[in-house]
């Protein structure tokens, strides 16, 4: 008499598409996080090595991630205010950034606190370190050495003339820039041109 050989067990539907589900939602988190690089998105969604870039080209061309992702990008864009025009503004903030402005009338370098905020806004790092004595002033801070630090004007350039579709081989990419009003667009483009190629 033949034995039965007992059933497999089914895996619940339900289940497999939460683990899906779980898996996308992970996949657009890492995406979003690592600046848009799939294969990376989809180890860290948990996807094998060997499977990743396949995986990640695979979700980025699914219906719920692609809607999710574009729900996920609004919701960051809304909560940090990155509308194109505080990212236009950034720009010009680094464009313009004019290194006097860190000074006071007698040269002096002038407290974090007392810069505008555009100058402010165009340091991409300010560093102040103490200097400390020895022998009998061991210990006692005898001066101070600050570093101060800003974005790379012609990055800023660059990447302002991109947005603005002044680089023909850019002007087939989407302008970010599409949904502005003609004039305005106009005003930043004969401000940058007012500069004369001027640091």
């Amino acid at each position: 008499m033949a034995t039965k050989k007992p059933a497999a067990k089914k895996v619940k539907a339900s289940s497999s598409q939460a683990a899906a589900e779980s898996r996308r939602t992970l996949f657009i988190e890492a995406y979003l996080a690592n600046g848009g690089n799939a294969t990376n998105a989809a180890k860290a969604a948990g996807f094998s090595e060997k499977s990743a870039h396949q995986q990640g080209c695979a979700l980025l061309k699914h219906p719920k991630v692609i809607h999710r992702l574009d729900e996920r990008r609004k919701e960051l864009a809304q909560k940090y205010e990155l509308t194109t025009e505080n990212v236009i503004k950034s720009l010009a903030q680094a464009v313009y950034f004019d290194p006097r402005k860190l000074y006071d009338e007698n040269g002096n370098l002038k407290p974090i606190t007392e810069l505008d905020d555009d100058t402010a806004q165009a340091l991409s790092g300010f560093e102040v370190m103490e200097e400390k004595g020895s022998g009998e002033d061991r210990g006692k801070v005898i001066g101070f050495t600050k570093k101060v630090k800003w974005l790379d004007k012609n990055v800023a350039r660059e990447q302002a003339m991109k947005h603005l579709g002044l680089y023909e081989q850019d002007n087939k990419q989407r302008n970010p820039l599409e949904n502005l009003p003609r004039d305005v667009i106009q005003a930043i483009v004969n401000k940058l041109g007012a500069t004369g190629g001027r640091g």
